[in-house]
């Protein structure tokens, strides 16, 4: 038999018709030489092995809207790892912080400089916004923006000067965590503003009421998707983006990304399938919410001979935004129609909720004269942020045709993640007596093409016509760099051949892929 190494084979690649995932016919064996990064279906003729200390990353669905790995081969031996962690649906973009400083008296610069000195005035300040969801079919919903917090600016009088004190926003809410075989869990709420200050000896202005602003509500999570015991299996979902940070006399910050889920793993062989390494579909945990900003105070405002803290006006310190949402645990599916020795490791884990950001820290200010009197003038400190959500476990299935005659004892864990209420764990199924009479492994192997050669026309048949549809079932022609050259409908579930025409196509090596909801069948011909 040929062996296939990365050293020394020859990929045949082209495109699937439906997304950025592609699929490497191979004839032979399939040992992974050393560590690499692979995505996309792999359908090889012989066997695929993963030695002992090497590993197979699995292509983020960040990066090429795949995300999973599945390997169709007549026997497979995974001694090695297979990390699909984090490779799933994506996380949600973080909320943006506020930044916006408004004023219905037309006094915004108040809020950090002298303006309009004598006069009562008024200073808003913005919140912090809630992520947007993650993606994917349990994806976790983004937080609510939080509310602005709003408040008087100093005014100078003729005698006891009025200070100014700008209550502070509240942060964005929280990402909510994504699920899979599990619910993941609900985002906390954004951290509060203040309206609160301590005053001793000194006035503050009654010209407007000092607001706080309150955080927005955390986002929801979404229901669980596919089966415990189906034949299917997916990525893992993305959990929603953090809030951002409210702003006061200083900005705050924005919030950071959901975490991703996990990816897919899929296995199916028609003769031994042996595990004794390690094969994981973790979520990633949520990051970090939007710090507060800090408050402030400004100069002194008036002109008389006592610089007391009447004359400045303060803001308090704002609210932070509460984490991001964790990725759900993605999908592993491992299938034989003959034996199983399932002895190593399968992790599908959902992730941890991110972390609040930080409160911002209110300002003192503090005087004493001898003709003017003591004071001290203290703003509030805002609220910490809260958790995001955590991320739901994933689905871990196992398909044998006897739990009897087969070892099947990995070390499983499809926990959900941790946050301040903890996310469920997902499924683990070990479904036996398995009789299914089309193998994932047949469907890319059945497929026959002649003559091949071919100079005009090809003919095409598949052994298995009952397991097309006509209403989705299509032939296309992808040349050896995966551009598509030609496509028709497919009609052999009705008919017993079905012939496509070669007349516009160049001489070389091309690839016949058929495709319908069940079936996916690949062959390799040559254009005379």
């Amino acid at each position: 038999m040929r062996r296939f190494t990365l050293l020394s084979i020859l990929f045949f690649i082209f495109k699937s018709a439906n997304s950025q995932c592609t699929v490497t016919t191979i004839s032979g064996d399939y040992t992974v030489a050393s560590s690499i990064i692979l995505s996309g279906t792999y359908s090889v003729t012989g066997k695929f092995v993963i030695p002992q200390g090497v590993t197979v990353f699995v292509n983020k669905y960040a990066t090429n809207s795949c995300g999973k790995l599945e390997i169709y081969a007549k026997s497979a031996i995974i001694n090695g790892v297979i990390n699909a962690d984090d490779a799933g649906y994506t996380g949600g973009l973080g909320g943006v912080a506020g930044t916006s400083v408004t004023s219905i008296t037309g006094d915004a610069v108040a809020l950090t400089a002298c303006n309009n000195k004598d006069n009562t005035g008024q200073v808003t300040v913005e919140a912090g916004k809630g992520g947007s969801a993650g993606s994917g079919p349990g994806a976790g919903l983004g937080g609510a923006n939080g509310v602005s917090g709003s408040g008087p600016k100093q005014q100078c009088l003729n005698n006891n000067d009025e200070a100014g004190m700008i209550g502070s926003g509240g942060g964005g809410g929280g990402g909510a965590g994504a699920s899979y075989g599990g619910v993941g869990s609900s985002g906390g709420n954004g951290g509060n503003g203040t309206s609160s200050y301590t005053a001793t000896g000194a006035n503050v202005s009654t010209g407007f009421a000092v607001v706080q602003g309150t955080g927005g509500l955390g986002g929801t999570a979404a229901a669980i998707y596919g089966t415990s015991g189906g034949t299917e299996i997916d990525l893992g979902s993305g959990g929603a983006g953090a809030g951002g940070g409210a702003r006061s006399f200083a900005l705050g910050l924005n919030g950071n990304k959901g975490g991703n889920g996990g990816g897919m793993v899929k296995i199916v062989v028609q003769d031994t399938l042996i595990l004794n390494g390690t094969i994981s579909a973790n979520g990633s945990n949520g990051l970090n919410g939007g710090n507060g900003g800090d408050g402030g105070v400004t100069a002194k405002c008036c002109t008389d001979g006592c610089d007391d803290c009447g004359e400045a006006t303060l803001a308090c310190g704002a609210g932070g935004g509460s984490g991001s949402g964790a990725g759900s645990g993605g999908g592993i599916l491992l299938q034989s129609t003959n034996y199983l020795n399932i002895v190593g490791t399968l992790n599908a884990k959902g992730g941890n909720g991110g972390n609040g950001g930080n409160k911002g820290n209110g300002v003192s200010c503090n005087y004493s004269a001898t003709f003017c009197g003591t004071q001290a003038l203290i703003s509030g400190n805002g609220q910490l942020g809260n958790l995001g959500g955590a991320g739901g476990g994933g689905r871990i299935k196992i398909f044998a045709t006897s739990c009897q005659t087969n070892t099947i004892n990995p070390v499983t864990s499809v926990l959900g993640g941790t946050s301040a209420v903890n996310a469920a764990s997902g499924t683990y199924s070990v479904i036996c007596n398995l009789n299914v009479s089309l193998s994932e492994y047949t469907k890319y192997h059945e497929l026959t093409v002649y003559p091949n050669p071919a100079k005009d026309k090809l003919v095409v048949k598949f052994k298995f016509p009952q397991y097309l549809k006509a209403s989705d079932a299509k032939i296309y022609v992808f040349d050896i760099n995966g551009k598509q050259s030609h496509v028709q409908d497919c009609i052999l579930n009705t008919n017993e051949e079905e012939t496509i025409s070669l007349e516009s196509l160049s001489k070389g090596v091309y690839f016949i892929k058929l495709i319908s909801s069940e079936v996916t069948v690949v062959q390799k011909f040559i254009k005379e």
